[in-house]
């Protein structure tokens, strides 16, 4: 089989008062896409950041962003990736749990994404070009990138940011990727633009699909300064005759509400888009000019 039905989630950012809570949150997301015969449900960047609402002994502000970070979410870890575990082989499906900060073994915070497989196996991807509040946040990139299988593709993370950078994407389409998982979390339109012009960028320079998966809404906190997510769940595609799709752009969100979109993907399509592609297709790079610039460096004239 080719083919791989995907469910792109466009989730809504709530005040979670308990991990239960949560829990039901992600399970009636991850229903829906299984009554639409979903194989593989993405969630955003950071989807568990509405657990913030659990905090009780204070009210979370700006000031204490910071330190809640680093000991709220961390605390949840092991109950989101069983909880993930739970869903993913109960309906037999993948699990692409957006993402979630945890503290590594070396004690550093990490803005990790778990995807989970029909089997109960469990991978990672540390997110890896971190924004400047990450920065402030002390959390630290992940150094390596995880590729997997997904029914007929050969799969990555690229969390959010990453997305935007296209040395990572070309590495992976070396190594046989062809779908890219993107969940987001934006707070603003540039950045919103960024991650979609990013996946669109990366999507026809290397014939692939990307998922664009983002967290919106607000929860309300911090409560001196709310974060308001923003975005349309997404998927594009290879800009070519063989999609028959000007813009790449397979399907978008309509709603600016929660909500979960289903999309068809086939690997023969990529397949006939690169034995034949367009410009500026695979096939069509000058790999020896490449080269031979790489070797001169920056500054270095003939």
């Amino acid at each position: 089989m080719s083919r791989l039905r995907v469910a792109v989630a466009q989730f809504e950012l709530r005040a979670e008062p308990s991990f239960d809570a949560f829990h039901a949150h992600v399970t009636g997301i991850v229903d829906e896409a299984v009554d639409r015969g979903a194989e593989l449900v993405v969630l955003p960047e950071l989807v568990t950041t509405g657990l913030l609402a659990t905090v009780t002994d204070h009210v979370p502000v700006a000031a204490s962003v910071a330190q809640d970070y680093r000991t709220v979410f961390p605390s949840f870890t092991d109950d989101l990736v069983e909880a993930y575990r739970s869903l993913a082989t109960s309906r037999q499906i993948t699990i692409a749990g957006g993402s979630h900060y945890r503290l590594a073994a070396d004690g550093s915070l990490r803005n990790t994404c778990f995807l989970v497989h029909a089997d109960g196996s469990v991978e990672e991807q540390d997110k890896l070009h971190l924004t400047p509040p990450e920065h402030q946040l002390g959390a630290t990139g992940g150094d390596d990138v995880l590729i997997t299988r997904i029914g007929p593709f050969t799969a990555a993370v690229q969390i959010c940011a990453d997305i935007e950078f296209p040395e990572i994407a070309r590495h992976l389409v070396g190594q046989g990727v062809d779908l890219i998982l993107c969940p987001s979390l934006t707070w603003n339109r540039r950045g919103m633009h960024r991650v979609r012009l990013g996946a669109h960028a990366r999507a026809m320079e290397n014939q692939l699909y990307v998922l664009g998966s983002p967290l919106i809404s607000s929860s309300g906190l911090p409560a001196d300064a709310p974060m308001h997510g923003t975005g349309r769940a997404f998927v594009t595609a290879p800009v070519d005759r063989v999609h028959g799709v000007n813009d790449g752009l397979l399907a978008v969100s309509e709603s600016a509400t929660e909500d979960v979109l289903v999309v068809d993907l086939d690997r023969e399509l990529l397949e006939r888009t690169r034995a034949e592609p367009e410009v500026p297709g695979l096939k069509l790079r000058r790999l020896d000019l490449y080269d031979r610039l790489s070797v001169r460096g920056p500054g270095v004239t003939a």
